[in-house]
């Protein structure tokens, strides 16, 4: 009996071992020998899906966008009201690997692309958070705008910063900050 041949390792593969390579060790760990010798893989794999280091860390910028932003979105427009949409997106958005984001970030640093796909994403979210906010009928698209800008502003704080904060306390402490920054307008 013959075992089965081993899988081959997708253009989706390089892309996920990617993003646990950004969350570990940071752009450091996104060299073509770092990434083959992290896979288990030769260099002629890696190139059979990506031409260049730089064709890779664009696709990876393009699946964390996907990854990090797009799904989310997709899955909380699955309805609801707009309030409880947003209680659905920061649920989500806690829950991921903040060392991703804060990885992409540094990588965006050193490549103009990425640079380029992290500015697009900040802008998509800022755009769909006060879509989200425009929607509950409570702010005027300046107000949803300028909340949406606030509530951006302190999710990426929250993940840049060293608060000595364990992932549960700072997930309480968000949720904190975004309770006291929805409240009810006054009569």
């Amino acid at each position: 009996m013959t075992s089965p041949a081993p899988r081959r390792f997708r253009r989706d593969d390089w892309l996920a071992l990617g993003l646990d390579a950004l969350a570990e060790q940071g752009p450091a760990g996104l060299t073509i020998e770092a990434l083959c010798r992290r896979a288990g893989k030769t260099k002629g794999s890696f190139y059979a899906h990506f031409p260049a280091i730089e064709a890779y860390l664009a696709a990876l910028a393009g699946h964390w966008r996907e990854t990090f932003t797009l799904r989310l979105m997709q899955e909380v427009d699955k309805g609801g009201p707009a309030q409880d949409r947003l209680v659905a997106l920061d649920r989500m958005a806690l829950a991921l690997d903040v060392r991703v984001e804060q990885g992409m970030r540094r990588l965006a640093q050193l490549d103009a692309g990425v640079a380029a796909t992290c500015a697009e994403v900040d802008r998509e979210r800022i755009a769909y958070l006060q879509s989200l906010h425009g929607e509950s009928g409570r702010f005027t698209s300046e107000e949803a705008l300028a909340l949406a800008r606030i509530e951006y502003a302190a999710y990426i704080g929250f993940q840049q910063l060293d608060l000595g904060l364990s992932p549960k306390n700072l997930h309480d402490c968000y949720g904190t900050f975004m309770r006291l920054l929805v409240q009810p307008k006054d009569g």
